[in-house]
């Protein structure tokens, strides 16, 4: 995984603690920007809190590099 990559993934951490919708609206915008174009996604200009969460899952998975063995049985 790259620096950039972690360091977004911190950011991500970060972004989900805060209260502040407008806040974490605003930090939102940051990763989104800091993401490579192929991953940014259109935001809405109204969003709420919940929405805003699954764009941050979102962004996660796409992000985060593939976990190898985890299959069940």
């Amino acid at each position: 995984m790259s620096s950039t990559n972690s360091e977004i993934l911190a950011l991500i951490s970060k972004c989900r603690d805060m209260k502040d919708v407008v806040k974490k609206s605003g930090a939102l915008q940051r990763i989104n920007e800091l993401l490579p174009l192929e991953f940014r996604v259109r935001l809405p200009s109204l969003i709420t809190n919940d929405g805003i969460d699954n764009l941050l899952s979102w962004i996660e998975v796409k992000i985060s590099p593939p976990i190898y063995g985890l299959t069940t049985p």
